[in-house]
């Protein structure tokens, strides 16, 4: 072969020998994966175990592998923590729903209802209407119609969701919420209220319903309806449209589905609420069981109950219901399943 031939084949062998090294190196960078920064989604939440999923994904990495950063920020009632979502200064709040979270909504405040927590499970009640001991051993009051007139402790007051679960105690017999009193006191002040005869009866919460039934301070009247959720997830109206919100929901609803039966109050699963809540875990240990939908869906009929019973109550700034569709979305609990 002709030198000058033999030089310029040896060259275009070596240009062609560098685009391959070249191509393969470049087909090697883009399969690697790229690590994006972790996207932080701040939760405003009550320290509550009815709130165990979020508690789970948390603790099993959910969150992580879905590249969200959850920062917890701790707020006294979830109706305190819905204008901050409507703003964006936190995207997501699990808490009660309540007559202010109605205002708010028929006010234009942009957040969404899009899922539900902890339901009243069957068996022995984790919330109920309890009558002062008194009043019951002398027949006075024989059922939850015979409180009209009279004063209920209620956590929150007149537009809580406790409230809304004593207007369900009351509703077969026939009574509102117009014809009895309602107090605003705190669960751990309650027995002490009852037993001083200040109030004629309370809507308890585990662990203080067990507490003041064993002391003989109050006896139950009814129990909480079972299948109900009074609290839940609400989404930021910002966040709703952004590209985490299904990711940051898809991962409760995983842990939801762990918490299925007997699995909500195994001891693993329990002392992770415990070290989130606070709680002893023996106190845990015999409440009641939580139960989840496994899916989490919005609890809409129970909505649109409340607002109903918010509304022949006096409690809400308007006088028609507002429809469901404008501020229930169970698109995230659907693409979940």
């Amino acid at each position: 072969m002709n030198p000058n031939r033999r030089m310029r084949f040896s060259a275009v062998l070596a240009l062609v020998s560098a685009l391959l090294l070249l191509t393969a190196f470049s087909a090697t960078s883009s399969a690697a994966p790229s690590r994006k920064k972790p996207t932080t989604v701040t939760v405003a939440y009550v320290p509550l175990p009815l709130f165990e999923p979020l508690f789970i994904a948390m603790h099993d990495g959910f969150f992580t592998r879905a590249g969200i950063n959850v920062h917890l920020t701790v707020v006294p009632s979830g109706e305190d923590a819905n204008v901050l979502a409507a703003t964006n200064k936190v995207q997501v709040v699990l808490g009660g729903f309540s007559a202010g979270m109605f205002n708010s909504i028929h006010q234009g405040l942009n957040f969404q209802v899009v899922g539900s927590m902890a339901e009243e499970a069957p068996g022995t009640p984790a919330n109920g209407l309890v009558v002062a001991k008194s009043l019951k051993s002398s027949g006075k009051v024989k059922n939850a119609g015979d409180l009209k007139g009279m004063k209920i402790a209620v956590d929150g007051g007149a537009g809580s969701a406790g409230a809304y679960l004593v207007a369900e105690a009351l509703a077969p017999y026939h009574v509102t919420l117009r014809q009895v009193t309602l107090v605003n006191l705190t669960f751990g002040d309650m027995g002490s209220a009852l037993k001083s005869g200040a109030v004629a009866a309370a809507y308890e919460s585990t662990p203080f319903l067990g507490t003041v039934i064993a002391s003989g301070d109050g006896d139950l009247l009814a129990g909480a309806p079972v299948g109900v959720a009074v609290t839940g997830v609400i989404y930021g109206g910002t966040f709703a449209h952004s590209p985490v919100a299904q990711p940051f929901f898809t991962a409760l609803v995983k842990a939801a589905k762990l918490l299925q039966g007997s699995a909500a109050n195994s001891k693993s699963n329990l002392e992770i609420v415990a070290k989130a809540t606070g709680e002893k875990l023996s106190l845990l240990e015999a409440e009641p069981r939580n139960v989840f939908s496994p899916d989490l869906a919005p609890p809409t009929a129970t909505l649109q109950n409340m607002q109903r019973v918010f509304l022949q109550a006096g409690n809400l700034d308007y006088k028609t219901l507002v429809p469901a569709s404008k501020y229930v979305n169970s698109t995230f609990s659907r693409a979940a399943r």
